[in-house]
């Protein structure tokens, strides 16, 4: 019996469609969101950052090298605090060769000791969040209820077979992400559609189990590779429509787990999908709450999608069944 597990997993981190405009030039960015070929569109309120006056700021850097800030998304409003010490530790930089730059959307490190100054350091705030939910750069301090600005509303669920996620979702007219700006109202009385449009890109990390029950079971046994990368992909996307109903997918597979360019009719016995992110998406019908590094940890687990093509069935496992 052959079961497979897929992990979702953001190869950059979420960005707003208005952001998008600000990165597309951007080689870097260009070749990390290549890596992708699933995306989602969501929405959530427009997150920003609030500090204390200048002159409080520029006492608090120039004594004790911190940045202290609220975020604030919606009713929710958190500290943070940025600890250049630390930062300048983890990028072995001079710690007295640094300058900031603070805006409402966006906070930027320089360094100074350069001919011209550099900026070696930013976060827009999904970026920090991001960067806060996977735990590595550990001069970010606080906001320790991270999870509760990584929620959004799923609206769309997509995949892009013969281009990457970047070239389909931004560089080119996209009808959905169109119909979506259109439509939806700013759940911030104030705030711009654009700033609360939310696009993630994932990559899918695979890998099976093998389970020998019975005799024939053994004729596998050279078989390791996985099946093709775009069927997973387009059995993802089914998996993921057909269980959690984005309102803006238009077609709702509801034929699946049977379907002809996903894994039904491979060797493949049962799958399932999981979001390896600290991120939770909500729709009408259901939630879906990712955790990081959850596979195989004992108390720490994500919602995942399971399917039986033998059974020919789709359940949503939620990670409350599991306390």
């Amino acid at each position: 019996m052959r079961s497979q597990i897929h992990e979702l997993e953001l190869v950059y981190f979420p960005i707003s469609n208005q952001e998008a405009e600000y990165v597309k030039k951007d080689p870097e960015v260009q070749e990390l969101i290549s890596n992708s070929n699933l995306y989602f569109i969501g929405q959530k309120p427009e997150t920003y950052f609030e500090f204390a006056s200048p002159e409080e700021i520029e006492s608090a850097f120039h004594k004790e090298k911190k940045l202290t800030f609220n975020v604030i998304c919606g009713n929710k409003n958190s500290q943070c605090v940025l600890d250049m010490n630390m930062l300048c530790d983890y990028y072995k930089v001079p710690v007295d060769a640094i300058d900031i730059e603070v805006g409402r959307k966006v906070i930027t490190v320089i360094r100074m000791d350069r001919e011209e100054p550099e900026v070696f350091e930013w976060f827009f705030t999904e970026k920090l969040i991001f960067e806060r939910s996977r735990g590595k750069k550990t001069f970010i301090l606080e906001l320790d209820d991270f999870s509760d600005f990584f929620t959004y509303n799923l609206h769309y669920v997509g995949i892009s077979k013969s281009q990457t996620s970047f070239e389909r979702l931004i560089l080119k007219p996209h009808d959905t992400r169109l119909r979506i700006l259109t439509n939806e109202h700013p759940l911030n009385q104030g705030s711009r559609v654009t700033d609360e449009i939310m696009f993630f890109f994932f990559r899918i990390k695979s890998q099976e189990i093998k389970q020998y029950l019975q005799e024939e079971d053994w004729d596998e046994l050279g078989e390791n590779e996985l099946e093709d990368p775009k069927r997973i992909i387009a059995d993802a996307e089914k998996a993921f429509v057909s269980v959690i109903n984005t309102s803006y997918n238009r077609i709702k597979f509801n034929g699946y787990p049977l379907s002809m360019d996903g894994l039904s009719g491979s060797k493949v016995n049962r799958l399932s999908y999981a979001i390896d992110e600290n991120i939770t998406f909500i729709t009408d019908s259901v939630s879906l709450i990712g955790k990081r590094n959850s596979i195989f940890k004992k108390e720490v687990y994500s919602d995942f999608i399971s399917i039986d093509f033998d059974q020919n069935t789709v359940e949503l496992f939620k990670t409350e069944s599991f306390d």
